[in-house]
């Protein structure tokens, strides 16, 4: 199992962070998904052997920009 960190800094509030966590989750691949308070980032535990982490990073801001629309 591996460990990224993204940073959210587009998504101002809590809510919307919320949101993100909850798609991201459903993702095949992830195992944890964890908010870092204050710091505007998300960390994510996933297996490599499945996904990718260019594509969760890619799949993180489609999400980010689907919530604002």
């Amino acid at each position: 199992m591996s460990i990224i960190q993204l940073s959210l800094n587009d998504v101002a509030c809590s809510g919307c962070i919320g949101k993100i966590k909850r798609k991201i989750k459903r993702y095949n691949g992830i195992e944890k998904v964890k908010i870092l308070a204050g710091s505007g980032k998300i960390e994510i535990n996933y297996n490599e052997a499945i996904i990718e982490s260019e594509e969760i990073n890619s799949t993180i801001h489609k999400l980010a920009i689907r919530t604002f629309d």
